[in-house]
């Protein structure tokens, strides 16, 4: 089963570069009908392939996922606006949007970026609360 994982992750990644690559106009059904269709078919793989390890405690990726995209649309810290463009994204925008000619980009870099700082930082909180409540329980037992 560890052969399907590592070629779904693979595969992923390479949608998410070529999607990169180019700009799109969002207002048109030829753009956003096939981004929902695949979408929904790679989190139905994702979800068949990943289903016994979906703790959202346990999975840190996923919850960094969930956290680089929410932190994007945050109005203070995560929305940029540039002349009539909007740029997404904290600590890195990863996400444009052009207001004139309704069109988007994805800049794949950006996102690999804040995904791993969030990462990081849970994976460092989640070790440190760990740490401190194994020392409490200790402390309770003396």
């Amino acid at each position: 089963m560890k052969k399907p994982k590592i070629l779904y992750i693979i595969v992923v990644f390479l949608l998410i570069v070529i999607f990169s690559n180019r700009s799109y106009n969002v207002g048109e059904p030829s753009f956003f009908v096939p981004v929902i269709i695949v979408s929904l078919v790679i989190g139905v793989i994702g979800v068949y392939l990943f289903g016994k390890d979906m703790r959202l405690y346990k999975n840190l990726y996923f919850l960094s996922y969930v956290i680089t995209i929410g932190a994007a649309f945050v109005p203070i810290i995560g929305v940029n606006m540039e002349e009539s463009n909007l740029s997404y994204g904290f600590p890195a925008q990863w996400f444009d949007y052009y207001h004139l000619s309704g069109s988007v980009s994805f800049h794949l870099f950006g996102f690999l970026f804040n995904f791993f700082i969030f990462y990081f930082v849970l994976r460092f909180s989640s070790k440190t609360f760990l740490r401190f409540s194994k020392s409490e329980t200790n402390w309770n037992n003396v």
